[in-house]
């Protein structure tokens, strides 16, 4: 199905950093060995993804790329704001609208305001965590005035998606989108990394042979020899790749998520792993791991 795999694991880090808990980006081809890079900015690691697309789709390949951060939130976030058109769409322009980065210092973002902004617009805070010299109105620094709609009953927001609920009935431990700050959590993560992916889905030079699975694609069918984008949302946890001594454990993580996807690939099994969202009807709206079967 595809000729290159991107696997980039994210960091909402305020300030430039490499090495540990940082930005990790992997380019493997459909033979030999793979390529890392370690970008001490966000906007670093933009520019290097999309050069990447660029020269792939130059040389007329079909790649898979992937963010290890929730690319969508729980059924129902969208028309909570009164937001219009597809949900997951409108969610992500949103974002882009609200996040700045690299402001008011070289990565360093307004994520918490943006997500206290979102807060206020929500019958019931959505996100939780702050530092605590940085206040805002609708943003608290712990979980105690976000209120989540209980599974099957009531109204409002939940605090999983469904492949997070159907992760943690498997004993997976994660955190939720609505996580800001603390061990494990990816609410920033998604904040600051939604409208990267979001931006280079609708760069110029390649948004025409660019879609975002699970929503504007279910399962792929890329042609060889004929340009193709996918983007995906991954989970390098979830793969279970064992650390490698002396070596940076994202960096170990994305490269053998890309070489899992490469096998997979090379045998069939990435075409079910696609199908896997299928299994839900709320990943047209709330997104699904690649990865995660059904």
């Amino acid at each position: 199905m595809f000729d290159s795999y991107v696997t980039v694991d994210w960091s909402a880090s305020n300030v430039p950093r490499t090495g540990r808990d940082s930005i990790w980006v992997c380019s493997l081809g459909a033979e030999g060995e793979a390529s890392t890079r370690n970008p001490p900015t966000r906007r670093d690691a933009e520019r290097l993804v999309r050069r990447l697309l660029h020269d792939a789709v130059q040389r007329r390949e079909r790649v898979l790329v992937g963010f290890d951060f929730p690319y969508a939130y729980p059924r129902g976030f969208a028309a909570a704001l009164a937001l219009g058109g597809e949900p997951w769409r409108a969610v992500w322009a949103e974002l882009e609208r609200l996040v700045r980065d690299d402001w008011p210092a070289p990565n360093s973002s307004n994520r918490f305001e943006a997500a206290s902004a979102l807060n206020g617009r929500l019958a019931h805070h959505a996100y939780w965590g702050r530092p605590p010299g940085q206040p805002h109105p609708h943003l608290s620094a712990r979980r105690d005035v976000v209120r989540y709609r209980i599974e099957g009953v009531g109204a409002g927001l939940s605090e999983w998606r469904d492949v997070e609920r159907r992760l943690r009935r498997r004993g997976r431990h994660l955190q939720p989108a609505w996580k800001l700050l603390g061990a494990g959590s990816v609410g920033s993560q998604a904040l600051t990394g939604i409208p990267v992916v979001s931006r280079l889905r609708h760069d110029p030079a390649l948004e025409s042979v660019s879609r975002v699975w699970p929503f504007e694609v279910r399962v792929p069918d890329p042609h060889a020899g004929r340009p193709a984008i996918v983007h995906v949302e991954i989970w390098p946890s979830y793969a279970d790749i064992p650390e490698v001594a002396g070596q940076v454990r994202d960096r170990t993580q994305v490269i053998g998520l890309a070489e899992r996807f490469r096998g997979e690939d090379r045998t069939g099994g990435l075409r079910d792993l696609f199908a896997a969202a299928g299994a839900s009807d709320a990943s047209g709206e709330e997104g699904w791991i690649l990865g995660v079967a059904r």
